[in-house]
């Protein structure tokens, strides 16, 4: 049935564009990058390879800008949770939950992101992340918490949120915590409460320091 093939309506290129990228998506969750190839992209779409090649110079092309677009929309999710919460430590406690979250309803597309074959598409977003935190803390320094290096007190949160989404994405789902909201929860809260609490006062952790059981 090649010659059913459909070509897309003058005007119509964004639309087609829209339709890989959706395609590509599924594959990718379906069976990471490794499923994603170019013809059979086309394929699902009723189109010839050629068409494909038109929007996407290389399956590479294809699959990070797949990845990307899922990503975007991450900013958008991080925004709506915290917008409305005036206090910042919240609002940042918010954001990683947001964060930690996002990674592991989409584990095949931040693998590939942040630890695939680097390209500038991959970088722009990981320094776009680590922008978007540090904006968070420098809102918690404002407020007056006392986080003295803002940038240093980023690193330390992406670290914690981005440890625990990559603790989970490398291991099969079988392998997950039981209770992966709590998990997220306490991910989150640990990630915060560690890098502001340790911002001013990085001492060495001592049993003096633990509470008892109550």
């Amino acid at each position: 049935m090649t010659g059913s093939r459909a070509r897309a309506a003058k005007g119509q290129g964004g639309l087609l564009r829209d339709r890989f990228l959706d395609i590509a998506g599924q594959l990718i969750e379906d069976g990471g990058a490794d499923a994603v190839t170019i013809r059979a992209v086309a394929t699902r779409a009723g189109v010839t390879p050629p068409a494909v090649y038109l929007h996407f110079a290389s399956k590479t092309e294809l699959v990070h800008a797949t990845c990307l677009r899922v990503w975007q929309s991450l900013f958008t999710e991080l925004e709506a949770v915290s917008e409305a919460v005036r206090d910042p430590v919240t609002a940042l406690y918010e954001t990683c939950v947001a964060y930690v979250s996002f990674g592991l309803r989409h584990p095949s597309q931040y693998l590939l992101v942040t630890a695939g074959p680097a390209t500038e598409a991959s970088r722009r977003n990981e320094d776009a992340c680590f922008r978007y935190f540090r904006a968070k803390v420098a809102a918690c320094a404002d407020a007056g918490v006392p986080v003295g290096s803002r940038t240093e007190t980023a690193r330390v949160l992406c670290a914690g949120a981005h440890g625990a989404v990559s603790l989970l994405v490398h291991q099969e789902r079988d392998a997950w915590p039981p209770d992966v909201a709590r998990y997220i929860r306490r991910a989150a809260s640990a990630s915060v409460h560690g890098a502001l609490l340790t911002a001013s006062h990085p001492e060495k952790p001592a049993l003096a320091s633990v509470p008892g059981p109550g």
